[in-house]
This record gives structure tokens, sequence and C-alpha cells, in this order.
């Protein structure tokens, strides 16, 4: 099971600039995509989306460290479509206005 994960997170790695598609690696992993995201859970201590989107941020973190692009560059090229998709809104309760 252990293996099949390292493989889960090498698949990951491979497509983190592109839609990352858990029924094909399942296929790959010979297994079911219900099977798959349960192992994933089970082991990682975290749904496999949300592993997905905090490796995609980590990296292009480290590329907007880096400074070589624009910041809609790097956000488009780790699968967000704006740099506000990428920003997202806001945490925590919205504010009212008087």
């Amino acid at each position: 099971m252990i293996s099949a994960l390292n493989r889960l997170v090498d698949l990951v790695e491979e497509h983190l600039t592109e839609e990352f598609d858990v029924d094909a690696s399942a296929r790959t992993l010979g297994t079911t995509e219900y099977h798959l995201r349960r192992m994933f859970s089970s082991l990682a201590g975290m749904p496999l989306s949300e592993y997905v989107r905090r490796r995609r941020m980590t990296v292009a973190a480290a590329d907007l460290i880096r400074a070589e692009d624009d910041l809609l560059s790097i956000a488009v090229r780790h699968g967000y479509g704006s740099t506000e998709a990428w920003v997202g809104r806001p945490k925590g309760p919205a504010k009212q206005r008087n």
C-alpha cells in the first residue's frame, strides 16, 4: 500500500502543471478512483485534492520567490486561470461596511 502511495505522489508531481486525472491515475495503479482516494486520505491524513492544491501552491510560491516570471504567467503555469483564482478570496468572516 505504501508503494502505491509513493507512486501516486510521483504521478501528482509529474502532472502538477496540468489537470490531474484521478481516474486515470487509479487505473494506472490498478485500482478504482474511490479506493485510491480512500487509501490516500487514510495514509496521508488529507484528501488527495487538498494535497494536489497544496503542492501546486508550494511550487508556484517557489517560482514567485525566484521572480523569473510575472505573477500571471506563474499562476497560469500552475493551473490557475488568473491571478485572482490563484490568490483566492480572503479567508474568514466577511466584514460589513457601515
